[in-house]
Formats: C-alpha cells, structure tokens, sequence
C-alpha cells in the first residue's frame, strides 16, 4: 500500500515537471513581457531605425530594389512599426509603395495584398492587426482593402470598394466594413 502510494506521488510529481515543456501555463510564473517601441525614424542610410523602450535600437533594412521607406508610425500600443516601402516604377517620375513593412515582436513583416501600391494604411486593433488599401498608379476604378493580423501575417478580412471612374461618376457602394471606415476616414483628417 505504501509502495503504490510513493508511486502515484512521484507520477503527480513527473506530471509537474513535464508541464513546462509542454508549454502549459503554471500559476503565479512570470509573465514574458513584449518589447515596446518610442519611436522610430529614416536613419542616414535610408533604413527605419527603430528606438525600444530601453534604449536599443533596431535596423530594418531596405530589401532587394527597394528605393526608401515612408515615414514610420509607431502603433498605438507601441509593440509594432510600420513604415511603407517604395520602390522605382517604370511608367511613373517617382517611386511607389508596394510594400508594407512592419517590425513586430522581433520581427519583420512585409505585406504586399495583390501586388498593387498601398497608399494608404493603418494600425487596427491597437496595433495587433494592420488595414491597408491598394489601387492603380492612375485610373483605379475601385480600391482594394486588406485587414491582416501581424504576427501570422494571416489575412482577416479583404474588400473591394467601387471609385468614381470615366463615365461612372456615382458608382454603387456595396456596405463598407468598419475597419475600411476607419481607414477611410483617417485619410481624410
């Protein structure tokens, strides 16, 4: 009886020491706490130089034919930077966005939707999601709008929203989702 009774306390105490490695939460262990950022800028070589909380400072570099970086926003939470990346185009006088790089977490993250210009962008969800808008250089009869988580870079929601164009001048809204509301509105503040 004695025996059997050991045998089950140290199963229970094997079970215990196991927990961890399965990634199991233990009551009362210390939380792992997210690096935060302050700010953010275009250093003299052209990439976005990010400023930690503490003090350390992260580099993002400019990728492959990558001409520069828009200015950098730093998320509402300050657990992410975002800045837009241009690149040289050949039918325009300048260069035009067709990424979104954000830094999160440790790590870099670049959106490119459906391979068209992000013109305009923003931190959704306190800064655990990015929405983003997309269209021609020139003569987009509609913009096409993608709202994505960060971290898996997973797209949460797409849609396609109808401009003015040639001779439809009053196209036929479809209902526009919150997330590209805000968007929409903050372009025009």
């Amino acid at each position: 009886m004695r025996a059997m009774k050991v045998k089950r306390r140290l199963g229970i105490l094997s079970a215990l020491l196991v927990l961890p490695s399965l990634g199991v939460a233990q009551v009362g262990a210390p939380q792992v706490k997210r690096e935060t950022y302050k700010r953010a800028v275009i250093d003299s070589a052209g990439r976005l130089a990010i400023t930690a909380s503490n003090g350390r400072t992260i580099i993002v570099p400019k990728q492959g034919e990558q001409s520069s970086f828009g200015d950098p926003i730093v998320s509402p939470a300050q657990t992410a930077v975002g800045a837009q990346a241009n690149f040289p185009n050949c039918c325009t006088s300048y260069d035009i966005p067709l990424q979104l790089v954000v830094y999160a977490h440790g790590k870099i993250h670049r959106f490119t939707g459906i391979d068209l210009p992000i013109f305009e962008w923003q931190f959704a969800d306190g800064g655990t999601r990015v929405a983003f808008g997309q269209e021609p250089v020139h003569f987009g009869c509609s913009i096409h709008y993608e709202l994505r988580d960060i971290q898996s870079e997973r797209r949460i929601a797409s849609a396609d929203i109808p401009e003015p164009c040639g001779q439809d001048s009053d196209p036929t809204i479809p209902a526009i989702p919150r997330w590209v509301a805000a968007l929409r509105s903050a372009r025009r503040h």
